[in-house]
């Protein structure tokens, strides 16, 4: 098989004859720490160019991907230069607004630029274009020659995070939770706009790539450690019924493709609604959450969405490399049966990962699912 065919396979619940291997996606890349430790170890000479700024994964590197025989090319929206604007004290402004820092774990926020909003302040916010974002350059190239090569899955990777994380960024949490019980209109007001947004950038990208990408990844965190961040009844209101829109703009633009989300933690009660809302494979797979047996996951929705990551970066990848192994082996047992599952972390890479245990996470998925 190619690695096109295997990911499509897996995705349509059929058997692959190896199990799909991602890596350099949305939630399962390489911390920029990281990175630079596996490439050093592997020998891979030289510094490639930044995809982005602002974020702790920044690099795309395909010789990781040939390497590893990862199934899975991505491709990216460049960024005009616009954004973010940096600003002496070390914070900087992204394309919403939003004023964040580096800090100590990752990127931490400094400002919610909606805070104080009230109703009528949301007409007159200036929202991001998708124009004034994106740079297209080459960008429809790049898909038509990896298309036209057939040899990987495609997919684009999310120019946008999601509607519940935007509107909990930009009003700030609280605000926005209580917003969704005690002033509606407003809680309704955001996600609308914040949806006009996604359509735009979306629509934008997909006008140039939709017919030669296999997948389309979007994300959106509504699970924690323990429970779901929201109600289900929230939820579907204020944001899935949303979703539903973006999704549907999606499959016009490119009918053949698959979407991607990926959506962190304890969230298996809701899963039968996200994918309702037009969702085809689910990212991470987070199993040391609550209530995410990936054995009950199977079970229960194996037949109804397609599982993406599952592989511990909270206890086994940080272990030994017979930790790395045995997680592994049960992820393939509980997982990888009638398709339905794409093998990689359940989030990005930290840099506190062994670079061996990656090495291993790889070789052993490889050499244990092989038919």
């Amino acid at each position: 098989m190619t690695s096109k065919e295997r990911v499509l396979r897996a995705i349509n619940h059929q058997e692959v004859d190896r199990i799909p291997l991602d890596l350099g996606g949305m939630a399962c890349s390489l911390q920029d720490e990281i990175y630079f430790k596996l490439k050093d170890a592997l020998g891979f000479p030289g510094d490639i160019e930044p995809f982005r700024e602002g974020s702790t994964c920044c690099y795309y590197d395909e010789r990781l991907l040939d390497y590893f025989e990862i199934d899975i090319r991505r491709i990216f929206a460049k960024s005009t230069g616009k954004f973010p604007i940096h600003f002496p004290d070390g914070s900087f402004q992204n394309e919403w607004g939003l004023v964040q820092k580096k800090g100590k774990f990752g990127i931490d926020f400094v400002r919610s630029p909606l805070e104080d909003a009230e109703i009528e302040d949301l007409e007159s916010y200036p929202w991001p274009k998708a124009e004034d974002i994106f740079d297209l350059t080459g960008m429809r190239e790049k898909a038509e020659a990896l298309h036209a090569e057939n040899q990987y899955a495609i997919s684009l990777r999310a120019p946008v995070n999601g509607i519940f994380e935007l509107a909990c960024w930009m009003r700030g949490t609280e605000n926005f939770m209580v917003d969704m019980l005690a002033d509606e209109e407003f809680a309704h007001a955001l996600t609308d706009k914040i949806l006009e947004v996604q359509m735009d950038w979306y629509g934008h990208i997909l006008d140039e790539v939709g017919p030669y990408v296999d997948m389309v990844e979007t994300g959106d965190d509504y699970g924690a450690q323990n429970s779901l961040l929201i109600s289900p009844e929230c939820l579907e209101e204020f944001i899935l019924s949303k979703r539903k829109r973006l999704n549907t703009m999606i499959k016009e633009k490119a009918p053949q493709a698959k979407i991607f989300l990926h959506c962190c933690g304890s969230i298996k009660r809701i899963i039968p609604a996200i994918a309702a809302s037009g969702v085809d494979v689910l990212n991470p797979v987070q199993t040391a959450a609550t209530d995410m047996d990936p054995y009950d996951l199977k079970a229960a929705y194996g037949d109804l969405i397609c599982f993406h990551g599952g592989v511990d970066t909270q206890k086994a990848l940080r272990g030994t490399k017979e930790d790395v192994e045995k997680e592994v082996r049960r992820m393939l047992e509980a997982m990888n049966h009638n398709g339905g599952y794409i093998l990689s972390s359940c989030n990005h890479i930290q840099g506190d990962v062994p670079v061996e245990n990656i090495i291993t996470l790889f070789e052993c998925a490889k050499k244990l699912s092989q038919k």
